[in-house]
């Protein structure tokens, strides 16, 4: 039986949480998570370049068949604009470090993640801190978010 496996993403300004999980939507598995974080001496360039070889390291140890990308809600109002640019710059490098490795990859705000878990709201599995028999409780946001858009790209049962 073949086994998904997918990477989720969740960019900040200056680093990305991921998570890769296995299995089906209704029986995931966390496999890993960490973050990358750029060291903060660096410019905006070379810090991207610096978080673009973190992906390809992730991409490359974890052999994922598919990545998830979770993005901001369109209606979002940063009042750091600054580092909604820096966030909107992270995520572009991720969809490209990706793609560039051979991985084909999604994005999708909660709307969409909710609708592909066939939930209300994806949110409740952020405050709960459990997503179906994973517990997630301990994780920061940003990496329960990555593990959740990562189960709801994994296929049905």
């Amino acid at each position: 039986m073949f086994m998904a496996r997918v990477l989720g993403y969740r960019a900040e300004a200056r680093q990305f949480h991921w998570a890769v999980v296995e299995g089906t939507r209704r029986a995931p598995i966390l496999v890993a998570h960490d973050k990358a974080a750029a060291p903060v001496d660096l410019d905006d360039a070379p810090a991207l370049s610096w978080l673009r070889e973190r992906a390809r390291l992730v991409i490359q140890a974890n052999k994922p068949d598919a990545a998830a990308l979770r993005s901001p809600e369109p209606v979002a109002r940063a009042s750091n604009k600054e580092g909604a640019r820096r966030r909107l710059r992270v995520e572009g490098m991720l969809l490209e470090a990706s793609d560039s490795c051979g991985v084909k990859v999604t994005i999708g705000a909660l709307a969409k993640i909710s609708a592909q878990l066939s939930t209300r709201s994806a949110k409740e599995y952020l405050k709960s801190g459990e997503l179906r028999g994973l517990d997630i409780s301990k994780l920061p946001t940003e990496a329960k978010e990555a593990v959740v858009v990562a189960v709801a790209s994994l296929p049905d049962d």
